[in-house]
């Protein structure tokens, strides 16, 4: 059975989920994210891409994601995706999908949902019983929603459009 093809939408804002194959927890160890996370941001930059926020768990990943005017998702995910797969696959002897099928993105409209989305995000190391607090995970965006410093991962995300969150937990 063939797939849907993806509608693309200039300046368009996505929720992205992407998760490890089988489920299996790809990104178990601090560099195993932080490689992720280096993925993420050299493609962003060559992509035309803004990460507004995000939350890295051990087997699956959530983003939030604008994508430029002459871009679109699907290029910059391929990119971060391959990237990350070969670094993966080489550092464990690893053979076989990193990831499990396509990425998921859904197109987020208006700003409202944009909020809800970012908590939502930043909520799943708490509903997953990680952390009381979302603001306690260092693998996520929320400290930056909540006006604190998170040095593990402070370069990799883009502010300046979504500043008031007092909406957000």
């Amino acid at each position: 059975m063939s797939r849907f093809k993806r509608i693309y939408y200039g300046n368009a804002v996505y929720h992205v989920v992407f998760r490890g194959n089988n489920r299996q927890n790809i990104l178990k160890l601090s560099s195993d994210k932080h490689d992720l996370l280096n993925s993420i941001q050299k493609f962003q930059e060559r992509k035309n891409v803004r990460i507004y926020g995000f939350v890295l768990m051990d087997n699956h990943v959530h983003m939030v994601v604008e994508v430029g005017e002459d871009h679109n998702i699907s290029k910059f995910m391929q990119a971060v995706l391959l990237s990350f797969s070969v670094k993966y696959r080489r550092k464990y002897g690893y053979v076989g999908h990193v990831w499990q099928g396509r990425f998921q993105s859904k197109p987020i409209m208006g700003e409202e949902y944009i909020l809800e989305c970012l908590n939502y995000i930043h909520l799943n190391p708490v509903r997953a019983g990680m952390v009381s607090n979302s603001c306690e995970y260092l693998y996520s965006s929320a400290k930056f929603y909540q006006g604190l410093k998170n040095k593990a991962v402070y370069e990799y995300i883009e502010l300046t459009k979504y500043g008031d969150t007092s909406v957000i937990s």
